[in-house]
């Protein structure tokens, strides 16, 4: 049994999927980015809505004269109309046209950089977990050691039964916390595969290390803001023509005496000045997103400065504790071989034990931490960027 068990995990350690390959099939097949894709593809149709022509108007008419003099006749009347934009409106509906695609585009990397933002920091949560619980088997180990060198020396009578049942118990707790700590990894598991968006159950290997990547872009935030900038300025444009179209007619008209031509323009008095609040409107928009737009980059700036910062302190107490950690484990051994020949007493022992797996425990949390800390700067500077 114990060897089948050994190929199953050697088995799902072979077949598991890094989280480079885990995340570009998520991104691949999320509905939530595909479903955000196709805003982009709406933006060209409204486009071509807001940048075509329309159609021209033929009006055809038939006639019957009576006239008093003669005999009576037909004739027939044809017009044809064609509405022709104005001198400048067509460039400003086609950079009107443009500024939305460039938005519909800057809202769906900010929805795909959102997404693996959000993917990569519930991957920490599931590698901690994973990391907690090999740890704690490690801990088990310890005090199985101890548990049994406990019962070897209460058998030799050199100890109570009271500290072996105490060596007892440290063991059983830690059983517990194993469970604990196993239901807590299965549940950010299944977090983790609810928010990637793929629907059957993959190994993920949970041995991963973020790094702050060293080229980078335009914050995702930013570039929505900009473009929703120039987008509201390009509307503003627009509705700065009162006037946007003219007619231009040709018409025909036969009659039985004579034959009629004519030539002839429509064009629309702006006696009133019927765009001015959508003007306005744009205007205010477009300085409300530019704004937004400062006040999302100056705290961006002092973000990054302090995740700066913290990523340089964490590395110092990562050093400190990797230091501590070898002494730690060399101290548990000298202690470990004490307590088999009754030099060291269990108390002090199980301490030099407890500090160990602190120790480790936090070099675990600062890893974990430093990753979150890479997966946010990388998010800010906008790495995750198409």
């Amino acid at each position: 049994m114990k060897k089948l068990l050994t190929l199953a995990l050697l088995s799902s350690a072979l077949y598991a999927e890094g989280f480079e390959q885990f995340l570009n099939r998520a991104v691949q097949t999320s509905p939530l980015l595909k479903a955000s894709n196709l805003r982009v593809e709406q933006s060209t149709h409204k486009g071509k809505i807001l940048t075509r022509y329309e159609n021209p108007n033929l009006e055809v008419e038939a006639s019957y004269f009576t006239p008093d003099t003669s005999n009576n006749a037909f004739g027939y009347r044809a017009s044809y109309s064609q509405p022709v934009r104005l001198w400048g409106v067509g460039d400003a509906k086609n950079t009107l046209a443009d500024a939305n695609m460039a938005l519909s585009k800057a809202d769906y990397v900010q929805a795909k950089a959102s997404f693996i933002y959000g993917l990569s920091l519930q991957y920490t949560d599931y590698a901690l977990n994973d990391l907690l619980m090999v740890l704690a088997k490690e801990e088990l180990t310890l005090a199985s050691t101890i548990y049994s060198i406990s019962k070897e020396r209460y058998e030799a009578g050199t100890i109570s039964r009271g500290v072996m049942l105490q060596a007892q118990v440290d063991f059983k707790m830690t059983e517990a916390r194993i469970q604990s700590l196993a239901l807590r990894r299965q549940r950010s598991y299944y977090m983790l595969l609810k928010k990637s968006g793929i629907s059957e159950q993959v190994i993920i290997d949970p041995d991963y290390t973020f790094s702050l990547e060293t080229s980078s872009g335009t914050n995702p935030q930013l570039l929505q803001l900009e473009n929703q900038l120039k987008s509201a300025q390009a509307s503003a444009e627009l509705n700065s023509n009162d006037v946007e179209w003219m007619a231009i007619n040709a018409e025909y008209e036969k009659e039985p005496d004579q034959d009629i031509y004519r030539l002839g323009a429509i064009i629309p008095l702006a006696f009133f000045k019927t765009k001015e609040q959508e003007q306005q409107i744009a205007k205010l928009e477009a300085t409300r997103s530019e704004m937004l737009r400062n006040n999302a980059q100056s705290k961006i700036i002092i973000e990054l400065q302090r995740l700066d910062y913290e990523a340089s302190a964490l590395r110092n107490l990562q050093r400190i504790d990797e230091d501590v950690l070898d002494g730690e484990q060399e101290l548990l051994g000298m202690y470990e071989d004490g307590y088999k020949i009754a030099s060291i007493n269990l108390l002090a022992l199980q301490d030099a034990k407890a500090r160990l797996i602190e120790t480790k425990e936090r070099l675990i949390r600062i890893k974990i931490e430093l990753d979150r800390n890479a997966i946010t700067q990388n998010y800010l500077q906008g790495t995750y960027n198409d």
